[in-house]
């Protein structure tokens, strides 16, 4: 695994905003060779199983296309009710789910009960009658408690059917982004050396014979593992309960510290008053509705008071980044009570928490289980923007990108306030009749077809229901601005394209 490195950017934090995503990667072997761990004993009787995934991505820049199909292969851990839990890593694009026991091989289909990709934990269940699969097993329960000091072990399966166990020890609690960039929940992390027996995408860490956390990375150099904790795995299975999933609530803003006595005494502040100056407020999250503005202090939530650097005193694990109070100890549709200072004077704000769906944000956070939108015309593809493509561009997509598109998927808010749903572009240009002298043109940001303005792809597909004396006028952002697609040309063109070279079998996806 890449060695775990976690940045708290000191002027932005998004409380559970999630700007991007990271694509599933199975952990690679430690790099240790000689060590040798205790074994407890086999399979049977325990609450592992092997979880067998093929999955299979949509291509982000050729939106009509699927990658190849690839597996993963991981540990479940085995719940009441047969239920199994994973991260959500192990289940992203799954186009087959399979559980396997651990001693006998005897094998059962299994479907997804409920993911989410920001908190990285999902529930699988039986695709059909069990019949005697779970028979033996025995299912764990979740354990909250883990303090800083505490040993931990993780269980593994050897290639014998044996279950290996290595010894970690808790030096800290923090809070760390699992796999969206910018959504952050709190981790452990500890320190021991462990080595992969059979290249395992997912690892449970127990205590005392309960699950307290599954593995999130492993630097096998400095001997650092990162555990994904038992109180968010608590809060995912507590909203699973109901079968009315609700993920986990967000605030919403982006903050400054105020360790700077100079910006503490332009924002008013006195020596004994602590806090992190709002530097912006999310369209349509929990902190807008609450009533959080740009240029609050905020000094206390829920009557827990914040530092100069947004953090707090937890009881349990010490001193932590606020947005735990929010994404690990509230639930959506809780109140939440934030103490600001407003223009010198304190105020307390009272709301109910909300979670923004990743369909509700101007530049989609992350596609896992579904494929982009898009619409072909004449030729020419058009997109609603999303984080995943502009990662596919690589590790430096922020230079490697488009660059008008990797600006604007991290400054949103004029397109927001000018009532765009969605960011519309001319992703790439097929060579057609339409296009001829067109054939270079991509990456430019939409405003109007037709004359009809264009807030996301739905506007789009009808605006090139009404062309203009036969005509099809889009207009950009940037140069070339205006270009012109004959309408009749343009649909005839469809025809070709339909199931021809490029092998598109359909001229749009909106949902």
């Amino acid at each position: 695994m890449k060695p775990f490195a976690l940045t708290l950017t000191a002027l932005a934090l998004l409380c559970g905003l999630s700007l991007g995503e990271s694509k599933p990667k199975a952990a690679p072997k430690d790099e240790a060779t000689e060590i040798t761990v205790p074994i407890i004993g086999t399979a049977k009787n325990t609450s592992l199983m092997k979880v067998n995934v093929t999955y299979q991505p949509w291509n982000y820049r050729i939106p009509w296309q699927k990658t190849p199909p690839s597996a993963r292969r991981g540990l479940g851990v085995l719940l009441d009710n047969n239920r199994i839990l994973v991260t959500a890593q192990m289940v992203g694009d799954a186009t087959f789910i399979e559980l396997e026991q651990a001693d006998g091989g005897r094998r059962l289909p299994a479907k997804v009960k409920a993911v989410d990709y920001e908190a990285n934990l999902a529930l699988l269940e039986p695709a059909r009658d069990p019949d005697g699969f779970f028979a033996g097993l025995k299912p764990i329960s979740v354990d909250t408690s883990v303090r800083v000091n505490d040993e931990l072990q993780t269980w593994q399966i050897n290639p014998t059917g044996e279950v290996d166990i290595t010894t970690l020890k808790v030096n800290k609690v923090k809070t760390a982004h699992y796999v969206l960039d910018s959504s952050m929940f709190i981790v452990y992390e500890a320190v021991g050396l462990i080595r992969s027996e059979t290249n395992s995408f997912t690892l449970p860490v127990i205590k005392n014979g309960k699950l307290v956390g599954l593995l999130l990375r492993y630097d096998s150099k400095n001997q650092t593992t990162s555990v994904l904790p038992g109180p968010i795995i608590e809060h995912f299975l507590k909203d699973v309960a109901d079968n009315n999933y609700q993920g986990f609530p967000s605030l919403g803003v982006e903050y400054q510290q105020t360790l700077d006595t100079q910006f503490r005494e332009y924002l008013g502040m006195s020596n004994q008053q602590h806090g992190v100056y709002i530097s912006a407020v999310t369209k349509g999250g929990s902190a807008e509705s609450i009533g959080v503005k740009e240029g609050d202090i905020v000094l206390e939530m829920n009557g827990q008071k914040v530092n100069e650097r947004g953090d707090y005193k937890d009881p349990q694990f010490g001193t932590l980044n606020m947005s735990h109070i929010v994404r690990g100890k509230c639930f959506v549709g809780d109140e939440l009570k934030v103490k600001v200072l407003r223009e010198g004077k304190e105020q307390l704000l009272v709301g109910k928490l909300t979670r923004k769906n990743p369909k509700d944000f101007l530049v989609w956070p992350y596609l896992f289980d579904r494929g982009g939108n898009y619409l072909v015309m004449g030729g020419m593809i058009f997109q609603e923007l999303s984080l995943p493509y502009l990662q596919s561009f690589g590790d430096e997509w922020e230079t490697q990108a488009p660059l008008r598109l990797a600006y604007v998927a991290k400054h949103t808010d004029d397109y927001e306030k000018a009532g765009r749903k969605k960011l519309v572009y001319l992703g790439a240009t097929l060579p057609t009749k339409s296009t001829q002298g067109y054939e270079r043109l991509g990456g430019l940001i939409i405003t109007k077809v037709n004359d009809k303005d264009i807030n996301d792809l739905s506007d789009l597909n009808n605006a090139f229901k009404d062309p203009k004396d036969g005509i099809h006028k889009i207009e950009f952002e940037d140069f070339p601005k205006v270009v012109y697609l004959d309408a009749l040309t343009a649909e005839r063109d469809n025809l070709k394209l339909i199931d021809g070279v490029y092998h598109i079998g359909s001229l749009k996806r909106i949902e």
